[in-house]
Parts: C-alpha cells; structure tokens; sequence
C-alpha cells in the first residue's frame, strides 16, 4: 500500500483532498410516491401576471442574482420569443397557492420583468428581426404583444409538502444551467432560517478557522460543508448512517430545527471545544493523513474531519484533559490507524458507503479509548 501513501497519489482542491465519497447505491430509497410535481398548461401571458402582482420570488437562495444578463442576451431571448422558438422549462418551488419561488429560470424570468414590465430596456443586436432594433416594449406591433402573452411554456412546480431529502436530489438533477450549485448551496437554499444560520455560524468560529489553519474558503460553501458534516454526525449518530452522504448531509441540516436555543447554544460550545481540543493535538496536522513521524503535511481530509470532530465533541471536560495531556501517544495511535489498510479506504475511497462511515468512526473512538485507559 506505500504507492498509495505518496503526495502525488493524494488529489487536492486548495489544500482539501478529494475523496471519492459516493459509488454507493441507497440502501433507502425515497418513496417515488412523495415526488410531488405538477406540468399544466402555461403561457408566458400567466407567467407576466404572477410577475406583476408580486406570486414569484426572485430573491430565492436556490439563485445568486437576477439581471445578470447582457443586454444582447436579454434581447436576443425576446427575440425567441418573437420567432416562437420553444424556450427551455421552468421550475418552482411551491411555498403556497399564491406565491413560487424561482428554482431555474430566474434570469429569464427576470427578462421578462425589465422588458415587458418595467420597460428597462430596448432592443440591442438581434441576430434576425432587425426591424425591432432599438425598440423598447410599448413600441412594438400588436401582434408581437399577442405573440409574447400567448407563448406556450413549460412549467414545473414543485408542490407543497415535497419531504426535504426529495427537493434535494429534485434540485441536483435540474441544476444544470449557468454557474451549476454545489450540494451544500442546494442545502444552504432548502434549510433557511435557524438551519443554514446555524451551520453558517460555525463555519465562522475562530476555533474552526485555527484548527483548519484557515485553509478552507467560504467561496461556494466549502466551510459550512465541513461544518454540515459535523452537525450531522452530532445530532445523527453514525450508527444511524443510511447512505447517501448528500440526503443525510441533508437530513442533519434539518435535525438543527428541532433543536431550541439551548440546544443550539450547547452544540456550539461542544464545536468549540472538538476544534480546540484538535489544534492543541494536532497543531497544523488536525484532520490530515499521516503515516509517519517526518511525514509532509497532507491536505484536509474530510472523512477524518467528520470522525475526529464529532468524536472530540462528546468527549466529558475530565476526558478532553486527560486526552491532551496524552496528545503525542494518541498522535502515535493515529498514525499507526492511518498505516491500516481498512482504515486507509474508510477515509480515501467511497467514504460515504456505510461500512466506511463506520470504521472511521469505531477506530477513531476506539484509539480514543485505549489512550484514555
């Protein structure tokens, strides 16, 4: 197994190792039957009254920003539009009868808004329809105005009682357009208010920041990735794993709503506490591979975040101090579980199958123990 163990073997991502967590199948599939997505019929003439009375939310976390377009692609839409080119499917998140939010499609919809609504903006470079250049709305033929309200569309909504865990792979497959979101930013968009602020909280710690060594960047989520996974693990014991790594990633998110203010309080300080007890063991080696002494620093290894981090955090006050004052024989002991073959896999390859999330977390634990005796 050396060949494995040199740094060229390792492949990183600004100094996080890239693991391949998944090449599992779900051992618990949802139930098909909880999909609950509606197509009716739509034109784009219902689609602009829903927009001028307020019904759709633009503002969604599932997006970054509308009007991100150029005026020659927002013009060059309208331009479909005129030519009844098919244009391609919405989808919404239902929050009620009333009002949607925009999952895909903002940026379109938000054409439709400054052009037909607002009247923002005129005609600018059409590949086809010169006659329309420079023309702004309210300038065009009656039938171009017929033509934009009568466009067919399809639409998708999302209905109202959809379980979390299905928006989630939902959201995955129909995230395929523009600057593609990240599992963690689709998590971020489905668990607003005291969850992602939670998780956002403390990926903000100073403790978390030292024991990383400032190392993972808050651009695309990266940290409260990190941070997701711990409060998953915390509040779902590992023993309760059912894969896939991305759903339960999903689900702990959503266990922090059941927690009320004291709950939230004291899984901070237990956080706290792990990234603490983890800098003064490791230093700058917290949550990296190590096979020996002189070893070359390796990147953050997510597996072994998620087992030291969780395992540290549920340690008694009298167990952290006697853990520390034995930092260099647990140290040992991890060098010695990462020379292990099984434990090895468990933190390099399918990391999110459930024999591995269990032996990463039963070693850790258990090296724990026997420095502890």
């Amino acid at each position: 197994m050396e060949q494995l163990w040199n740094d060229h073997a390792i492949k990183t991502k600004d100094d996080i190792e890239i693991t391949n967590e998944e090449n599992v199948s779900i051992e618990v599939p949802f139930d098909p039957n909880l999909i609950k997505i509606r197509n009716h019929p739509f034109t784009l003439g219902a689609l602009i009254d829903r927009i001028e009375h307020n019904e759709l939310n633009f503002q969604t976390a599932f997006q970054r920003k509308e009007g991100l377009w150029t005026i020659t692609q927002m013009s060059r839409l309208m331009e479909s539009i005129f030519l009844k080119l098919p244009l391609p499917a919405f989808y919404f998140d239902e929050k009620n009868e009333n009002y949607w939010e925009v999952i895909d499609g903002l940026q379109r919809c938000s054409v439709i808004k400054e052009f037909v609504i607002k009247k923002s903006i005129t005609l600018t470079n059409l590949e086809f329809l010169h006659q329309f250049e420079g023309l702004a709305y309210d300038e065009l033929p009656r039938d171009i105005h017929r033509r934009i309200k009568t466009t067919p569309l399809t639409i998708y909504v999302i209905e109202r009682g959809t379980p979390k865990e299905v928006k989630f792979n939902i959201f995955k497959r129909i995230n395929t357009q523009g600057l593609i979101l990240t599992p963690q930013e689709i998590r971020h968009a489905l668990n607003q208010g005291k969850p992602a602020d939670t998780v956002a909280s403390l990926a903000n710690l100073s403790e978390f920041k030292k024991a990383t060594c400032n190392k993972i960047k808050a651009m695309r989520m990266e940290d409260r990735d990190f941070t997701t996974r711990f409060v998953s693990f915390y509040l779902i014991p590992s023993e309760k794993y059912q894969p896939d790594l991305d759903s339960f990633m999903t689900k702990g998110m959503a266990e922090i709503d059941k927690l009320d203010s004291e709950g939230i309080k004291n899984l901070k300080n237990s956080f706290k506490k792990s990234m603490n007890l983890a800098w003064e063991i490791f230093k700058e080696d917290a949550f990296r591979k190590r096979f020996h002494e002189n070893d070359r620093r390796k990147p953050l290894n997510k597996a072994i975040f998620e087992a030291i981090s969780v395992s540290f955090a549920k340690l008694s006050i009298e167990q952290r101090e006697k853990l520390r004052s034995k930092a260099g024989i647990f140290r040992t002991k991890f060098i010695e579980l990462n020379n292990s073959d099984r434990f090895y896999k468990a933190i390099s390859s399918g990391t999110g199958q459930k024999e591995n999330v269990n032996i990463r977390f039963k070693e850790i634990q258990r090296i724990i123990n026997e420095t502890l005796e």
